[in-house]
This record gives C-alpha cells, structure tokens and sequence, in this order.
C-alpha cells in the first residue's frame, strides 16, 4: 500500500502543476523552478507511483493514459486536502486553505468591480489563507473553473457553459477611441463619417472579437489583433489605430486629450461582467464569503 507522506503531496502537486500548463517548460515561472528540478520531480513521483505518467520530447509534452487517471484522481485528492484546511480552519473560527479567483485584464479601474472589497473581507477573518489571483482570457477562466484550477472567475462571458453557474455582477461601457495624431481626432467625437471608420486601420482583441459581435453600422477593417486591454491602448496611443475600450480605463487618456471618443452616439456596446463558478463544486467558506460580498455589490 502507497503511505502518502508530506513529500509525496509536493510531488503530486508538481505533476498536476506541470499538467495544467501543458508541460515543463511552460511550468517553470508558476512552480518558480528550472527545467531541470522539474524534471527531476516528476521522475521521483513515477519512481514512486510505478507508472510512466507522461511523455516528453519532440512531440512535446503529453500525459499517458495512467498519467491522465492519476492526474483526475490527485485533483480530487488536493481538493480534499484544500477543504480538510478549510474545515481545520473553521473549526477556529478562521478561514484557511485556499482561495483561486480569476479575472480579465485591467478591470481595476472600473468602480463597479469590488474585487479588492471582497479579498479585504474574507481576509478580515483572519486565518492562514492563502489567496491566488490570476489575469486571463474569459475562456480561460471558464476552463479552469471547469477544471477545479479557480473556485471563482469574473469576466464577460460570451455563451453559458455546462455545468458552470454564472451570477450577473455588472455592466462595462465600451467606447471606440483614437488616440492624438490620428487622422480623425480633431473631429472627434461626433463630426465623423461613419463610413470613413471602414478603412481604418483597426485592433481587435482577440477574445473579444469585435468586428463580429459588435455589429451596428460599421464593418472594422482589423489590421491587428491582440489579447490585452493594455495592448489596445498603446496601439490607439501610437495615432495609427481605432479600437474599443471600456470607458473607465479610456478615461486616464481621456481626460489628458490623448485619446476621444468616436461616434459614441452610435459607436458604443456593453459588456455583462458574471461570476462562475462549478455547479458541481461545494464552495469553501472562503470562496461563499468572497462571492457573497461581490454579489452585494451586484448592479
């Protein structure tokens, strides 16, 4: 029989670390180690366990079938360690374990968004929590809530996953914008054609894909595509692009004349902001106090 020891569970969370990345390399910055110390891990728990867990090489990185069931099986098995710290913890009346939230990029402008009130309030209970906040795409997120990677994610969800439960937060104002230097920032806001905004050139966020959900009056001519909020705004910056961004975080070089608004009597759509989580998945106390102050919030 296999005795599960403290240094067994360090390993198994290295192999599931690695999984979740898809591979050594790409594992390297969240486990905060090289290449090499990685490699060595993941051989002691095949020593350990008996089993080949994974190939690696040329083809790339790619679990075995008995890697995959052990990967399903040390998911269930860190679960329950994290809910045994939880409970330990309540038992104390503190909060423990761990608590995995995830949100798109630069939302921390936008007065709507009450992140930070929620970590202020679950961390007011004091406890030996431990609080993971990640930046990633909306489908992203979607993923690793499906996959017990995040208790919570935020963000603009396009369709409605099984199995996932979503809860509207908020809504998000998106203006498309020109930054000084462009052709058409002495006649914005309003005094534009809106069929000259066609042949200009356009970033598009990746995720977002605006040019084909937007819709309205203007077909965009998108000549770059992005993924970050941050990367938009520098392309709009630089005089040469138009795209969209959400009013809040526009506003910074807005109010300084470096960027305006185009057409936003026609030219502006909303993005709905929920939070989801599994179905499926019982919620810690950590994660049903965060959620709760966030949806207290809800608008």
């Amino acid at each position: 029989m296999l005795k599960v020891t403290d240094f067994d569970l360090r390993l198994l969370r290295i192999f599931k670390a690695v999984t979740d990345c898809g591979g050594f390399s790409a594992a390297e910055s969240t486990l905060d180690m090289n290449l090499s110390t990685i490699s060595t891990h993941m051989t002691d728990l095949e020593a350990r366990v008996g089993i080949r867990l994974c190939e690696r090489g040329r083809r790339g990185f790619q679990l075995t079938a008995e890697g995959r069931a052990l990967y399903q099986s040390v998911s269930t098995l860190l679960d329950c360690v994290e809910d045994f710290r939880a409970n330990v913890g309540a038992l104390r009346g503190q909060i423990g374990g761990e608590l995995a939230v995830g949100i798109v990029d630069n939302t921390i402008t936008d007065a709507r968004m009450h992140v930070a009130e929620a970590i202020r309030a679950v961390k007011l209970r004091g406890g030996d929590l431990h609080i993971k906040l990640q930046i990633q795409s909306p489908s992203e997120i979607e993923e690793a809530v499906q996959e017990r990677r995040l208790h919570v994610g935020i963000g603009p969800f396009r369709n409605a996953l099984p199995g996932l439960d979503y809860k509207p937060l908020y809504r998000e104002d998106l203006y498309l914008y020109c930054g000084r230097g462009h052709a058409l920032f002495d006649s914005a806001p309003l005094d534009i054609a809106l069929e000259a905004l066609g042949s200009l050139d356009y970033v598009a966020r990746g995720y977002m894909r605006e040019t084909k959900e937007v819709g309205g009056p203007v077909s965009f001519k998108a000549t770059a595509t992005v993924h970050h909020m941050e990367a938009v705004a520098t392309l709009i910056l630089s005089g040469r692009f138009i795209g969209y961004l959400p009013k809040h975080y526009a506003r910074q070089w807005a109010d300084n004349d470096l960027m305006r608004a185009l057409r936003p009597d026609v030219l502006s759509h909303v993005a709905e902001f929920s939070l989801v989580t599994r179905k499926d998945r019982q919620p810690t106390i950590a994660s049903q106090m965060f959620i709760d102050a966030l949806l207290a919030h809800a608008v």
